[in-house]
């Protein structure tokens, strides 16, 4: 770490994320390019839109067999009949 004095700008916050090396943010920066920015990474709530994406940014395996097996149970489990009958239709009485 170097010891060089570092001068902060009044304190901004942007929103972005990150690709590889590039953040891509949110609104337009009002920052001349090659500004040095510091990046405070957030924490992502387990199932949020924002861990889903994260998730497919990584790299692979996305998915590990473990939960696959386990989304394949649970939707096994999750599984109802089928009913055919209509409701439109009015059954005949005999």
């Amino acid at each position: 770490m170097s010891s060089r004095k570092v001068k902060l700008m009044p304190q901004s916050v942007y929103k972005g994320i990150l690709r590889g090396k590039t953040v891509t943010l949110e609104e337009p920066a009002d920052l001349p390019d090659g500004t040095e920015v510091l990046v405070t990474p957030l924490q992502a709530t387990r199932g949020s839109p924002r861990a889903v994406l994260a998730a497919m940014d990584a790299p692979p395996p996305h998915v590990k067999p473990a939960d696959v097996e386990e989304l394949m149970r649970l939707i096994e489990e999750g599984k109802r009949s089928v009913h055919f009958d209509n409701p439109l239709i009015r059954k005949r009485k005999r």
